[in-house]
């Protein structure tokens, strides 16, 4: 799916939950999420990447937590790049790493299933991050290129997970999540890399507590 479906039907699908997501704004809830990014990216003439195992660490907004469908705005400060070979000539394959660190504010929809003391859910929507570092390394040599970085980038998020009560207002939870670049993290090339889109797998644990019912 491209971005541009990929928002149209994302948009579509907020407005027409647009009146439960007024309802569920009546209540609230705020807490920690962090957790491990395994980052990876389409690396445009590079086949063969590797993971690069990151951090991931931010704050869960939540409005209608007390509501089968909610909104969750999570800034997040995201570990992310990936691992791959670059043909160094005659020098034949050696192992290159790029390393892009942002912060990303997902805005995405969650769906509950089952009893509010213990439930699992499900949650989907676009995010935007912002460029904080950008690094590489060939061997043992290693550089910034902050400035070939895209300040912007847009991803999409989807995953699921459960959440269960720990005690009265305080809820914690465990998830995983898929994370696909919609746009490009460069916006000049890098060596012979043009193109660079993070595929990124997150496994988080959050603690959320409800301040309003």
């Amino acid at each position: 799916m491209n971005i541009r479906r990929y928002l149209i039907v994302t948009g579509v699908s907020m407005l027409g939950l647009a009146p439960n997501l007024a309802v569920a704004g009546l209540s609230f809830g705020i807490g920690a999420l962090g957790g491990v990014n395994l980052g990876n990216a389409d690396v445009e003439g590079h086949s063969n990447s590797e993971t690069r195992t990151g951090m991931a660490m931010g704050l869960r907004t939540e409005f209608g937590v007390t509501n089968p469908i909610s909104l969750l705005i999570e800034p997040t400060y995201v570990q992310k790049g990936a691992l791959f070979d670059y043909n160094f000539g005659l020098l034949g394959k050696i192992k290159a790493r790029g390393e892009l660190d942002y912060i990303e504010i997902p805005v995405l929809i969650k769906a509950k299933f089952g009893a509010l003391k213990a439930h699992a859910f499900g949650f989907v929507g676009p995010s935007l991050a912002i460029n904080t570092s950008a690094k590489g390394s060939i061997g043992s040599y290693s550089d910034e290129f902050k400035q070939q970085a895209a300040k912007t980038v847009i991803s999409g998020d989807i995953g699921g997970g459960g959440a269960f009560q720990v005690q009265q207002y305080v809820y914690l939870s465990v998830e995983a999540r898929y994370s696909h670049g919609f746009t490009d993290a460069l916006k000049k090339s890098v060596g012979d890399i043009d193109s660079w889109k993070s595929r990124d797998v997150r496994l988080m644990v959050g603690l959320l507590i409800h301040l309003t019912e």
